[in-house]
């Protein structure tokens, strides 16, 4: 910041320096020489004429009585006053001097040979400046503005090449390098940004790792426990041995589910936002997702679909979307009691898809935090599945839908007394 202001300070400083030097050397070179008025001359005349020696210090006479329209003091004033001035030789050889003396015009000029000087004093009227001069006035501003613009011009295209690097991302998902000049005021903030950026890409990198671990360091000795737990002869077991072995093999499963859950998740972590969108009616993919719903419901639960435009065509990545709505169904269906109602609609600008069921609901103050990774809400007063989840499904929802350019959150129920998740994307987005 220091340095920016100081080169800016000084910048500005010289160029008017020596822009105004510039331009007032051109206008006296090329400005008219002001002339001393007939009217002035005369007067002089006139006064010289009329005054003696006698004459008292001040005089004041009116613009009548000088035949000029303007209001003019007279006064006499002695050579002495003048003598230290370097005019003192005009006044001598008998010339009119003028000058501007704060909103006055004053004009000088020596009484014949005596030692007084007459000294003529009108208030200024505005006057007509030359269009040459406006002219120059135009550039010196005008000049001033280009050297400004000069300064600023590599700083907006430094600030515009770095806003423009925040929104590209690599292939890894991370900006690339920026390359500033080493002299640009923004060089230490696209430092900054490449040391943040090459630390971003190596925690995706340790991320991606880690994901790779747990898939082939975890997989091979669960698949290793599997195999044993099958091989041991469950007839030959007690009933307290056969409720262990159950309990192990659904531990296993369990680990099993979690690690594919995760891995579904780093995945979505590290997918592009470059989506393949198409169009499409939403009734097919519920049709889908209801099969399945059938197939995989051991509670017997109820499901309605309603599509309140079932003529119209949706946009989106279909495959991402029914990733959504098979995690929001599995979501309800784990706390519902009986019954899951999925809306479809749209309108002028928007998309949206509901899941609502009459389950226990979410509490308000917990209704963002959901969304979060690995986030899990517990109930004692309802019963559901064995496994209740791993927090990954509303995380994974909240990604593909920003990833569409929308949003999601829970909200107040409308049919049933549970939860109630509703989920919208711009048209625009396709």
């Amino acid at each position: 910041m220091n340095r920016a202001f100081l080169s800016l300070y000084f910048f500005v400083v010289a160029s008017i320096v020596i822009i105004g030097w510039g331009l007032n050397q051109f206008w006296e070179s090329v400005a008219p020489e002001q002339q001393t008025s007939p009217e002035i001359v005369a007067t002089f005349q006139l006064l010289e004429q009329q005054l003696t020696t006698a004459l008292p210090a001040n005089i004041d006479l009116k613009a009548q009585e000088l035949n000029t329209h303007l209001p003019i003091s007279l006064e006499l004033i002695p050579l002495d006053a003048l003598a230290k001035s370097s005019a003192l030789e005009e006044l001598s050889a008998g010339n009119i001097l003028s000058v501007i003396q704060q909103d006055k015009r004053v004009w000088y000029k020596r009484l014949g040979q005596t030692s007084r000087v007459i000294m003529l004093s009108s208030l200024l009227e505005a006057e007509k400046e030359p269009l040459i001069y406006r002219l120059l006035l135009i550039g010196f501003y005008v000049g001033i503005g280009l050297v400004i613009y000069l300064w600023v011009w590599p700083l907006s295209r430094d600030a515009k090449k770095l806003e423009m690097q925040t929104y590209s991302l690599g292939r890894d998902g991370v900006p690339e390098a920026l390359a500033i000049s080493s002299g640009s005021a923004l060089y230490r903030l696209a430092e900054g940004f490449n040391q943040m950026a090459q630390r971003l890409r190596e925690l995706i990198a340790s991320h991606r790792d880690m994901t790779n671990a747990v898939s082939h360091e975890l997989r091979t000795p669960l698949a290793r426990m599997k195999f044993a737990l099958a091989l041991i002869p469950e007839t030959q077991l007690d009933s307290a041995s056969k409720r262990q072995l159950a309990s192990l093999t659904q531990d296993i499963a369990e680990m099993e589910s979690l690690i594919n859950a995760l891995l579904v998740y780093a995945g979505f972590e590290q997918k592009s936002q470059q989506l393949k969108q198409s169009q499409g009616h939403m009734a097919d993919l519920f049709e889908t997702l209801a099969e399945r719903f059938v197939r995989n419901n051991p509670r017997n639960l109820g499901l309605e679909i309603v599509d309140h435009c079932p003529q119209e065509p949706f946009c989106c990545e279909w495959k991402l979307m029914e990733t959504v709505v098979q995690n929001l169904l599995s979501n309800g269906a784990r706390y519902t009691r009986q019954h899951i109602r999925v809306e479809s609609g749209q309108n002028a600008s928007d998309y949206w898809l509901s899941v609502e069921d009459d389950g226990p609901g979410v509490p308000f103050s917990e209704r963002q935090r959901v969304f979060d990774s690995f986030v899990r809400l517990y109930d004692d007063n309802i019963e559901s599945e064995p496994s209740a989840g791993f927090g990954l499904g509303l995380a994974i929802v909240k990604r593909i839908i920003q990833w569409h350019g929308g949003h999601v959150e829970f909200t107040a129920p409308q049919r049933l007394s549970g939860a109630r998740v509703e989920l919208r994307w711009p048209k625009s987005s396709a």
